[in-house]
C-alpha cells in the first residue's frame, strides 16, 4: 500500500504552530477529512485495513487519543469497521453515509461512479416531492406569493445559465420553506451544496435547457397554487427526473 502524504501539522516552536488548533477534537477533525478523501479516493479500498494506530500517530504527528477519536468519527460515518483483533477495515460503498457533509463533500469531488449522482436524484425526488405536497396543503398566502416571484425570476433569467441556475435553487427552496418540513429541508441543502460542484451533475445548461426546465417549474408552481397536492408531488417528481435525464452524462461516453 502506498503511504499518503501527512496533514500538514507545523511543528512545535514554529511560527504557524501558535495558529494551529491543537484541541484533540479539533486536530481529529483534519485526520478525519484527510482519511475520509483517501478512502473515498479509494487509496484505502473495501475490505482494506487502516494502518495502525503507531502509524497514523506517526503520519500526522497527533496522539492516540486524537487518532481514536478520528476513527470513532469513521466508524460513525460508516466508511470503516472496526473489530477487536482484526483492526480497522474499510466498509463497501454501499454501507457508507452519504450524507454525512464529509463523506458528501469527498464523494462528489472524486466523482468516480455515475451512480453516486443517480443515488442523490432519487433523494431529492423522494424529499422535493414530498415536499411539494407538504407546500401545496400548508403554504400560507404570503409563502404562495415568495413561490410565485421566485417562478417569475426563472423566467427572467432564461438566457444567463449562471443567474439561472441560482433562480432555480431559489425557487426550489421557497417551496421547501413553504412545506415547513426542516429536516428535508437541511438535507437537500446539503445534498446541493456538494452536488453543484460537480460538473457533471450540473451539465453545460443552454438557454434552451432553462426554457425546458421552466415548462416543468411552471406545472410545479400552478400545482401547489391550485393546492393540488398529488399534483405538486407529480409535477416536482417528473421536473427532477426529467431535468436529470437531459443533461445526465452518456454512460458510453464515460
Amino acid at each position: 500500500m502506498s503511504q499518503p502524504e501527512s496533514v500538514q501539522i507545523p511543528p512545535d516552536g514554529s511560527p504557524e504552530a501558535a495558529a494551529w488548533p491543537r484541541r484533540p477534537q479539533r486536530l481529529a477533525t483534519a485526520v478525519v477529512a484527510d482519511l475520509v478523501d483517501r478512502i473515498v479516493g479509494a487509496e484505502f479500498t473495501e475490505g482494506t485495513a487502516l494502518p495502525i494506530e503507531p502509524v497514523l500517530c506517526e503520519r500526522y504527528a497527533v496522539s492516540r487519543t486524537v487518532i481514536r477519536e478520528a476513527v470513532k468519527a469513521l466508524e460513525a460515518m460508516r466508511l470503516v469497521r472496526v473489530l477487536q483483533g482484526h483492526g480497522t477495515t474499510v466498509r463497501r460503498f454501499e454501507d457508507w453515509d452519504l450524507l454525512t457533509p464529509v463523506v458528501l463533500a469527498a464523494t462528489v469531488r472524486h466523482d468516480a461512479e455515475l451512480s453516486i449522482l443517480e443515488d442523490l436524484i432519487d433523494v431529492r425526488c423522494t424529499l422535493e416531492s414530498q415536499m411539494a405536497r407538504q407546500a401545496a396543503g400548508r403554504a400560507t398566502d404570503a409563502q404562495l406569493e415568495t413561490i410565485g416571484t421566485a417562478f417569475a425570476q426563472l423566467a427572467f433569467e432564461v438566457a444567463d445559465p449562471a443567474r439561472y441556475l441560482k433562480a432555480d435553487l431559489d425557487f426550489h427552496d421557497a417551496i421547501m420553506a413553504a412545506s415547513g418540513n426542516r429536516l428535508g429541508r437541511a438535507i437537500i441543502h446539503n445534498i446541493n451544496a456538494e452536488a453543484f460542484r460537480s460538473l457533471r451533475y450540473i451539465g453545460e445548461p443552454t438557454k434552451e435547457e432553462c426554457e425546458l426546465s421552466n415548462v416543468a417549474h411552471q406545472a410545479v408552481w400552478e400545482r401547489i397554487e391550485a393546492r393540488d397536492a398529488d399534483g405538486a408531488s407529480q409535477a416536482m417528481n417528473d421536473h427532477i427526473l426529467g431535468s436529470w435525464q437531459r443533461r445526465r452524462p452518456d454512460r458510453s461516453s464515460r
